[in-house]
């Protein structure tokens, strides 16, 4: 599941491996993930899912694991 990999991801990469997080936890505004951890988490989608993924089409509201995963889900269907 989409959803599962990707958070995850984030909590092994940037969580040191501990920890929750939620659907709607704002990623950005909570410190778990930065810029350059941006960078890296949409690198890991491309390769994961075989989809690339515009930074561009990102917004406040894909700053969360329930928004991230619905543009993930709109490309590769």
């Amino acid at each position: 599941m989409v959803k599962d990999k990707i958070r995850e991801y984030i909590i092994v990469t940037f969580m040191n491996g501990e920890g929750q997080i939620t659907d709607d936890e704002q990623l950005f505004e909570s410190g778990i993930i930065d810029s350059i951890g941006f960078i890296k988490l949409l690198s890991f989608i491309e390769s994961t899912f075989n989809t690339p993924m515009d930074i561009s089409e990102f917004s406040i509201d894909s700053g969360t694991l329930s928004g991230i995963t619905q543009m993930v889900n709109n490309k590769i269907i």
